[in-house]
């Protein structure tokens, strides 16, 4: 067991797909991040209303973004990358507005032009902010930050943008776990010798090998308490909106574009943890959870401890005997963690055999 207290630690979360991330808000509710919403087919510029090509999965007061298809402006009365919030009369249409409380009345819609209309995608790939009204915390996905801030869909995958040290994590970058007062790291690896009748040498088995981290913070917003109540294991993609498969990195391509709204959900436990492979047999999932990753050495030749498809198990807030209010996040995995001489931790996804 390892108590980190008084030293300069630094550690940081992201979610353990390699495009999904998790926004949170303050009003309670998470929402997947890096996903196509819809496709727009037509925009009414006299009534200010967008009309997609398929059912767009947003209600009133959901914040969105909107990306261009490649060589594609943006001309509809919008700005790439900025939060808006949805009004939507029906599946297939919304309004745009620029407050979470303007989205659920539905007055002081945005202006829209037809201008590029049908290049125009409703995403979501939203950053943190200060509105309180707006997402207050960002998890990235395994590769963050795989997002160039530009708004545009053939951009966002693919950035070869390198993350910033944890250390150095800025406002942009909200991997990072913050205000952190305490942390207890156990390893739970237990071996048990086995003897054959006639064999001179026994067998050394592993039966058990548990990861369990525990955060204790400063409590300056919701976000885990949310996230416990709603993404506890993280995310779930599927290869398609039947939702019979899991999807991992290695198996459907999505490298080259975003996960859809159908085949995407936050994962509170329950889901099917494995996947057929050519029909035979099953493997786990593999962006099951979230990655972790602890600092225990700064500089140019660092040190990560990196903590793969760890679940939250519990989460508590108390108040100490200052009377600073504090919450302690506990998570648990069963890989074996990864130390690298590096700034930024191991990204490479979990193979089947390390599950």
């Amino acid at each position: 067991m390892v108590y980190f207290l008084g030293r300069d630690v630094h550690a940081s979360i992201t979610t353990e797909h390699s495009v999904l991330g998790i926004a949170v808000v303050a009003e309670g509710e998470a929402y997947l991040n890096n996903v196509l919403l819809a496709q727009v087919a037509s925009i009414n510029a006299g009534t200010d209303i967008i009309t997609c090509a398929a059912a767009h999965s947003l209600s009133d007061g959901e914040p969105f973004t909107v990306t261009m298809d490649a060589d594609a402006t943006i001309g509809m009365g919008l700005t790439a990358g900025t939060i808006y919030y949805a009004n939507a009369p029906s599946t297939t249409t919304l309004s745009v507005h620029t407050t979470r409380a303007l989205g659920l009345s539905g007055a002081s819609k945005v202006s829209l032009t037809d201008s590029e209309a049908t290049t125009t995608n409703i995403t979501r790939e939203i950053v943190g902010t200060s509105d309180s009204s707006a997402p207050n915390t960002f998890i990235f996905n395994r590769n963050w930050p795989q997002y160039d801030g530009v708004g545009r869909i053939d951009t966002i995958i693919g950035d070869s943008t390198t993350p910033a040290p944890l250390q150095y994590s800025s406002a942009t970058d909200r991997n990072r776990i913050s205000d952190l007062t305490g942390l207890d790291l156990t390893f739970g690896k237990i071996d048990e010798d086995i003897s054959y009748l006639g064999q001179r040498t026994a067998l050394k088995a592993e039966v058990k090998n548990e990861v369990t981290v525990t955060f204790t913070r400063k409590k300056s917003d919701s976000r885990f308490e949310i996230l416990f109540n709603k993404a506890r294991d993280g995310v779930v993609s599927y290869t398609d909106t039947d939702k019979t498969t899991i999807d991992i990195d290695s198996a459907t391509v999505i490298s080259s574009t975003i996960p859809t709204v159908g085949t995407v959900e936050l994962n509170q436990g329950g889901q099917n943890a494995s996947t057929s492979t050519s029909g035979i047999g099953q493997v786990p999932n593999q962006n099951f959870g979230y990655r972790i990753h602890i600092q225990l050495k700064s500089g140019a030749t660092g040190e990560i401890l990196t903590l793969q498809n760890m679940c939250m198990t519990d989460y508590s807030v108390s108040i100490n005997v200052d009377g600073v209010t504090e919450e302690t996040i506990t998570f648990y995995g069963y890989v074996e963690p990864k130390i690298d001489a590096n700034t930024t931790g191991y990204v490479t996804v979990t193979t089947t055999g390390e599950l």
